[in-house]
């Protein structure tokens, strides 16, 4: 999991994730990764990550410029196999991000997790 509350995880100055950041969205200035991570080549296509990855949970920061609900490109911050390692890494991500959580495999095998048979 990339951490997600210092410039370490996109962003562009040091200051990112310190601070107030009320502000901080697809067009703020702080460095946060909305303003960081397309620069620094953190970004890469989804499907390609999907291809990596079948079967999995993954969980995508996604970057201005790109459609909030069908995006092409995006940050991987996380993936696992276990949903709930998905989610509690997702929890520790700053409130700001436009983030995507998703099952990657099946819909037979997500229907089983979503009916509690994992």
């Amino acid at each position: 999991m990339i951490n997600l509350t210092s410039a370490e995880h996109g962003g562009i100055t040091p200051s990112c994730g310190t601070g107030d950041h009320s502000s901080c969205g697809p067009d703020c200035s702080c460095g946060c990764p909305y303003t960081g991570m397309v620069e620094r080549g953190r970004t890469e296509l989804i499907a390609a990550v999907e291809a990596r990855y079948p079967g999995e949970w993954l969980a995508f920061v996604i970057p201005p410029g790109e459609d909030e609900y069908a995006p092409e490109r995006g940050m991987l911050v996380v993936h696992s196999k276990d949903d709930q390692e998905v989610w509690d890494a997702v929890s520790r991500i700053t409130f700001n991000q436009v983030v995507h959580v998703y099952f990657n495999g099946p819909l037979d095998e997500y229907l089983t997790w979503a009916d509690g048979g994992e």
